[in-house]
C-alpha cells in the first residue's frame, strides 16, 4: 500500500532496463521491509526502445509500492529524474540508477547518515574508482567541469545515487530549467551536501547507455547551464591575441624605421590568419552553444510529456 506520504521515495529513471526491474524492486522492497520504512518506488520510463514500459505497469499492476510513469519521447536521464521528483511524495527522496549498480542494500547506509547528521541536507553516494582507468580520467573532467561551472566545494564528486530532505527535492523541481544538471543544480541549492562512501554493484544485464560522447556533451551543458566561464575565456583570448598582434605590428615597424629589412612575413601571416580565424570559429561555437540553451528556455516547452502513470497518482503535466 502506497501512504499519502511514506518515509522514502526513490525515484529510478529507466532506460533498456526491462531485465534488471524485476530484481531492482524486489531488493528495494526486502531493503525497506528490513529496516520498517514505508515507501514508494517510482520507476520513469524514458522513452525506452524495448519493453521497458511494458515491464514497469506489469509490476506496477501487481506491486501497491510500485508508480511506473510513461514519458512520450526521450527526454535524457536527468529531466527523466525530475520528473520522477516532481510526483515523489516521502519524507526522504532517493536517487538511484536502474542497472543494480547502485545497490539497493546501500540505502540504509545514506540514510543512516543523514539521520545522524540533523543538519545535512543530502548525501551523494561515492565508491572508489581505480586510478588511471579511463573511467577516473572521465569523474576527474566532470569534477574539475562542476567546479569551475556550478561552484561545486573541491573533491566533492557528482553521482546518481544520492538522497535528499523533503525540502530539497521541492526546491530542484521549482528550478524550471529545461537543461537540468542535477547533481550540480543539488549542491548549489543546498548548502549542506556530504559524499559518502559505499559499495558498487556490478551491472546486472548488457552495458551502460552513457557513452564518451555523453560524457561530453554533459560537460559542456555544465557550462553553458551554470556559468559565463567560457565567454570570459573567449574575451581573454581574444584579448591576448590582439595584444600579441599589437606588439608584433609594433616590433615591425621599429624595424622599419630603423632601415631593417622586412621579412617576407607569409609564414606569420598565415598562423596569425589560422589562429585568429580557429578563435573566431570557437567563439562562434561557443555562442552558439549559449543560444541553443537560450532558445531552449525562453520558448517555455514542456520540461516533460507523460504518456501515462500506472499507480494511483493523478498526473503531473509540468
Amino acid at each position: 500500500m502506497i501512504h499519502a506520504c511514506p518515509d522514502l521515495s526513490i525515484v529510478v529513471p529507466c532506460y533498456r532496463a526491462e531485465k534488471s526491474l524485476e530484481s531492482l524492486v524486489a531488493e528495494l522492497d526486502d531493503v525497506c521491509d528490513q529496516h520498517g520504512w514505508t515507501h514508494e518506488i517510482i520507476l520513469v520510463n524514458d522513452a525506452s526502445p524495448d519493453a521497458t514500459w511494458v515491464k514497469i505497469d506489469e509490476i506496477a499492476r501487481r506491486n501497491d509500492h510500485v508508480i511506473g510513469v510513461d514519458l512520450l519521447s526521450n527526454h535524457g536521464q536527468p529531466m527523466a529524474t525530475m520528473c520522477g521528483l516532481s510526483i515523489a511524495r516521502g519524507r526522504l527522496i532517493a536517487t538511484m540508477d536502474d542497472d543494480l549498480e547502485h545497490r539497493p542494500d546501500q540505502l540504509p547506509v545514506l540514510i543512516a547518515r543523514l539521520d545522524a547528521h540533523a543538519d545535512l541536507d543530502a548525501v551523494v553516494a561515492t565508491w572508489p574508482i581505480e586510478r588511471g582507468h579511463f573511467r577516473d580520467l572521465g569523474t576527474r573532467v566532470h569534477s574539475f567541469a562542476d567546479r569551475v561551472a556550478w561552484g561545486t566545494p573541491k573533491g566533492f564528486r557528482h553521482t546518481a545515487f544520492r538522497v535528499m530532505r523533503r525540502p530539497v527535492c521541492d526546491a530542484l523541481v521549482a528550478y524550471e530549467t529545461r537543461s537540468p544538471v542535477v547533481g550540480p543544480m543539488l549542491t548549489r541549492l543546498a548548502g549542506r551536501v556530504e559524499n559518502v562512501e559505499v559499495h558498487n554493484g556490478e551491472r546486472a544485464h548488457g552495458h551502460s547507455g552513457f557513452t564518451t560522447r555523453d560524457g561530453i556533451r554533459r560537460v559542456v551543458l555544465n557550462f553553458s547551464s551554470g556559468s559565463t566561464a567560457p565567454l570570459k575565456l573567449m574575451s581573454l583570448t581574444g584579448f591576448i591575441l590582439a595584444t600579441f598582434g599589437f606588439l608584433a605590428g609594433a616590433a615591425l615597424l621599429v624595424r622599419w624605421i630603423a632601415g631593417a629589412d622586412s621579412p617576407a612575413g607569409w609564414l606569420s601571416v598565415m598562423l596569425a590568419v589560422l589562429v585568429i580565424g580557429g578563435a573566431n570559429l570557437m567563439a562562434m561555437g561557443v555562442l552558439g552553444g549559449y543560444a541553443e540553451v537560450i532558445v531552449r528556455e525562453v520558448r517555455r516547452s514542456p520540461r516533460w510529456s507523460v504518456r501515462t502513470i500506472a499507480g494511483a497518482v493523478e498526473e503531473d503535466e509540468s
